[in-house]
């Protein structure tokens, strides 16, 4: 970190601990608020729920979250802009019409002085919540027991800042927040026995299942972390320099059952018959172990003792990443990372990784899942070795062999696993599953990558459009431009997953809610800071080693789409990155942040465990991989590159479709060396007679080219490619 930037965080921190009068602002991330917030909160500042704020119209989200009567729940904020005080909880019954004014100060004139209720009494039910004197660093949360002898079907809950100054009076002294909520028992008529995701009455998981709850933000691997956005620290709230907090993490070395997952996860069970080339069970666990690695995941999985992982909750406790172990979580509706082609807002994908400051540098990790296949991606960091390790966690799913597109697709693949097999990056070098070739493209230190590296973040779970030119043009000319660009976040989840449901291992309610381009993207300016030698502060590119290489200009192109005032293309900003960056063989983000096939989405949300179960079309597969690929609108597969383009060339097509793995940086001991997508004059007539063999195999065969995974050629290239080879 440069010693200018330093000092401008540390300026930066000044202003915030200057003393103010009260106007401190905090966002409210679980329970989920009545109503849309913006990065500061608003609108918070009229009693009782900040619905008739000045200029600030409520917007709400139609966010319920139901939990049961006498349960412990977590409430987590977010204070963004710092005030000395506290935190109230109070509840109504009957809607925001039944809490009461706010409590007045002892001190006229002042925001001094206000009485702590202890203990509380109806409708208040916890107060003196997080006092501070201090910034908050991070997100916060707490726990409060709900009334045991209360239920209702129209509850307002409301989270109440009180910030003390010396000067403001009475009117001055608050922020509120409201969730709206239910409170039944599991017997009662439409309860349904739901809990919010915020776990049992003790503060446990609830009796089984996925229990992590999310307090503020919200996870691929590419295979994990080839991630679509990071906000430039020109949007983001000041970040002070704090000591560090060690976290000691546990550990275990894979389990003693044969893990053979034999599942259909695509065409013919591809990875499986690679991972079968390179090990499965305890033995091959015991070798991505035995290289000595002292990152997060190693300690936690390789160690004498190995942990038990029967599903997501106990892998994500291990690692000491779940939300419930106070971590955050996030929501990808649009991947390019190892499941890329299975990823949609009706199939995300979850983040699960830890606050990012304080950032303990012996606890950077992160975990990334979507549903469909037996694996979850790991990153840890190595504070030894300097360097990011990656890993794939294989599991064995409660269904065994016999895995249907309902067992792949909804909540069963989370939990009741059989057993597992850990994999180091070395272990899946030359294999579909490499992760190499994106996270260590030059066989040297890795890093961690996220495309949308500013805001808006287009492709995940908070984005909800772009309703005004202002919000994303920068240029004055541009403030008048009308129109719209509609995107609804990770609102499909509630009709997938009801919104009570989980997802990843993941209360709904709070993926819905979470910060998740902004929470992520902070953890990996973090993490890539320790990685850097800076320390618990984020590095600015270009000065970062492992700074995302192809920064996605989402802002750009939202704007370049309202400027020509149509919402629905591509436009110049989107065009010009992609003639940039396809030719090296990488997908590319889509302009628009819906890729979903505009005519099964609405059918698919409606009813999800249809579309799981319908069989599939006369001549097709039914698995899950085939399932989950037809949902990516056929329009935007090819804009992506999942596709090649229809009027490409042999030789474009080639290289826009291969280069990626194929390329003069690939590491000359590995197998897919023989091959440079980039350098098509050097390919001799065995090589074209080999290319020409991969790509014409069927999807069922492991040694297909391209993988399955990453893209396919239809018949027409097909043809095209192997006129041009044969007549090399």
């Amino acid at each position: 970190m440069r010693l200018s930037a330093i000092a401008a965080l540390a300026a930066a921190g000044a202003v915030i601990l200057a003393p103010a009068r009260a106007d401190g602002h905090f966002v409210l991330q679980a329970p989920a608020s009545w109503a849309e917030q913006d990065g500061n909160g608003n609108p918070q500042k009229t009693a009782p729920c900040g619905q008739a704020d000045p200029q600030i119209t409520a917007v709400p989200t139609n966010a319920i979250t139901s939990f049961r009567p006498g349960q412990t729940i977590t409430v987590t904020i977010d204070e963004t802009t710092f005030h000395p005080g506290h935190y109230r909880l109070l509840l109504s019954t009957t809607g925001p019409a039944g809490l009461p004014a706010d409590p007045v100060a002892t001190e006229p004139g002042t925001c001094v002085g206000l009485d702590i209720q202890d203990p509380p009494v109806f409708p208040v039910i916890a107060d003196g919540m997080l006092p501070h004197t201090d910034p908050f660093v991070g997100p916060q949360s707490f726990q409060v027991t709900l009334p045991s002898d209360v239920t209702c079907t129209n509850c307002t809950l409301q989270v109440l800042e009180f910030m003390q100054a010396d000067t403001g009076g009475n009117g001055n002294c608050y922020y509120h927040h409201c969730a709206n909520i239910t409170i039944a028992s599991p017997t009662d008529a439409g309860a349904g026995g739901t809990d919010g995701g915020q776990g049992g009455s003790d503060g446990s998981d609830g009796g089984g299942g996925c229990a992590c709850t999310v307090g503020a933000g919200r996870v691929p691997f590419a295979p994990l972390l080839v991630l679509l956005v990071v906000a430039g620290l020109r949007r983001r709230r000041a970040l002070l320099i704090v000591p560090l907090i060690g976290v000691v993490l546990g550990g275990g070395c894979g389990d003693d059952s044969a893990v053979v997952p034999t599942s259909v996860v695509s065409p013919g069970d591809v990875e499986h018959a690679w991972l079968q080339k390179v090990g499965i069970g305890p033995a091959q666990t015991a070798v991505a172990c035995g290289r000595g690695a002292a990152d997060p995941i190693a300690r936690a999985l390789c160690a004498p003792a190995a942990p038990a992982l029967g599903g997501l909750t106990d892998l994500y406790r291990a690692l000491a990443l779940a939300p419930d172990n106070g971590g955050l979580a996030a929501v990808a509706t649009h991947s390019l990372g190892l499941s890329a082609r299975t990823v949609t807002a009706l199939n995300p994908r979850i983040v699960v990784f830890p606050r990012y400051s304080p950032l303990d540098p012996n606890g950077i990790a992160a975990a990334a899942f979507s549903r469909g296949e037996p694996f979850v991606e790991l990153v840890g960091f190595d504070p030894a070795s300097d360097d990011f390790n990656f890993y794939l966690v294989a599991f064995e799913p409660a269904c065994g062999a016999g895995c249907t597109p309902a067992d792949l697709l909804t909540e069963r693949l989370e939990s009741g696993w059989t057993g597992w097999t850990l994999y180091g990056e070395r272990d899946l070098e030359d294999t579909p599953l490499d992760c190499t070739s994106c996270h260590r493209p030059d066989a040297e230190k890795g890093r961690l990558l996220m495309r949308q590296i500013d805001g808006p973040w287009m492709h995940w779970g908070d984005f909800r459009g772009v309703f005004s030119a202002t919000d994303v043009c920068t240029d004055p000319a541009d403030t008048t431009l009308a129109g719209s660009i509609v995107a609804d976040g990770a609102e499909l989840l509630g009709q997938v997953d009801g919104s009570d449901g989980r997802h990843g291992g993941v209360a709904v309610a709070n993926l819905v809610a979470a910060t998740s381009g902004y929470d992520l993207s902070s953890f990996i300016r973090y993490a890539t800071g320790w990685a850097d030698g800076t320390g618990d502060v984020p590095c600015i590119a270009p000065y970062c080693p492992f700074a995302e290489p192809n920064p996605f200009p989402s802002q750009e192109i939202l704007c370049d789409r309202l400027r020509d005032g149509d919402g629905g293309r591509a436009g110049g900003a989107w065009d010009r990155y992609r003639a940039v960056v396809r030719p090296d063989g990488f997908a590319i983000p889509h302009f628009d942040p819906d890729i979903v096939d505009g005519a099964l989405r609405a059918t698919v949300a409606a009813d999800f465990g249809a579309f799981v179960a319908a069989p599939p079309p006369a001549g097709q597969s039914g698995d899950a991989f085939t399932k989950l690929s037809a949902l990516v609108a056929p329009g935007a597969a090819g804009a992506i590159g999942f596709i090649p383009g229809g009027a490409d060339s042999a030789d474009v097509m080639l290289r826009s479709m291969c280069a990626r793995c194929h390329n003069d940086r690939t590491d000359t001991h590995l197998a897919r060396s023989r091959f440079n997508a980039t350098a098509l004059d050097r390919l001799n007539a065995d090589g074209a007679r080999e290319i020409v063999r991969r790509i014409s195999l069927p999807p069922t065969s492991p040694e297909r080219m391209p993988p399955l995974r990453a893209g396919e050629l239809p018949d027409g290239a097909i043809a095209r490619l192997t006129a041009f080879l044969q007549a090399r």
